[in-house]
């Protein structure tokens, strides 16, 4: 907007965009704009008083005040020799996309089998906990409180079979996708949890709500953690590890945590 209130330097500046009339000498910017025009006298006038530099000063308080740094995550480095190689992560892939490609066309299909089981809800998860891996993990965990009362036998857990995974729904595998994760905080890698982490994966459709993107690659990072502990690469959870974090890396495309 333009007006004889204005400079020179601002037209330049700031090209008019409306045609307003210049203000009126018995303009009172206390009086409530009774037409499109005076609402525009409005704006020049109060335009016309808002300085050309505005500065604030800041407290020498507030500049040395400590600033809490984010410390990025990094990928646990493997042992040398402990890493798959190129050639067998692009087999890993294959293998992987099929299994996909079979689990996309059983859903189109619409003849999803039923599952073995009743399945709990989508929330219970000590329910699941207890479907995944029986009643190992609470013996785990008194095993690791080193309490002495008798523990009761053994109860295998279930096997992630496609007629349980597929009839679970998005939310359900991303809560169980958390949950797992958690679980493998607690009491670490077994042969168990790796091919529910695998099945679970190959169900998670794309793509992946922040929540689940954020879950897998804490997942693959636990899994380098593990892995980089291990005492020689005949340790029988180190392939599972390697199949984990190479399926977040190269297919869910988290490149930054792949392996070179």
């Amino acid at each position: 907007m333009a007006s004889d209130i204005e400079s020179s330097d601002d037209e330049v500046l700031r090209p008019q965009a409306l045609l307003v009339s210049p203000i009126p000498s018995n303009f009172d910017p206390t009086r409530t704009p009774a037409s499109a025009e005076e609402y525009l006298h409005h704006v020049v006038w109060e335009a016309s008083r808002c300085q050309d530099t505005v500065t604030v000063k800041v407290s020498s308080d507030r500049l040395k005040r400590p600033t809490n740094l984010v410390k990025k995550q990094v990928k646990a480095a493997a042992p040398q020799g402990f890493t798959p190689t190129l050639e067998t992560q692009q087999e890993l892939m294959a293998t992987f996309s099929n299994l996909r490609t079979h689990i996309a066309a059983i859903r189109a299909s619409g003849k999803i089998p039923k599952p073995p089981i009743t399945l709990p809800g989508i929330k219970k998860r000590e329910e699941w906990c207890q479907l995944c891996f029986g009643n190992g993990f609470q013996l785990s965990l008194l095993e690791k409180a080193n309490q002495g009362t008798s523990q009761p036998p053994l109860v295998e857990g279930q096997q992630p079979l496609l007629s349980i995974l597929l009839n679970i729904k998005q939310q359900g595998l991303q809560n169980l996708l958390e949950w797992h994760a958690q679980w493998l905080e607690v009491l670490e890698f077994s042969e168990a949890q790796g091919r529910w982490f695998y099945a679970i994966l190959a169900c998670m459709e794309k793509p992946l709500t922040p929540e689940s993107c954020s879950h897998i690659r804490h997942v693959a990072r636990m899994c380098a953690r593990i892995r980089s502990t291990l005492p020689s690469v005949d340790h029988p959870h180190l392939s599972q590890l390697n199949v984990i974090i190479c399926i977040v890396a190269r297919y869910f495309c988290q490149e930054d945590l792949a392996d070179q």
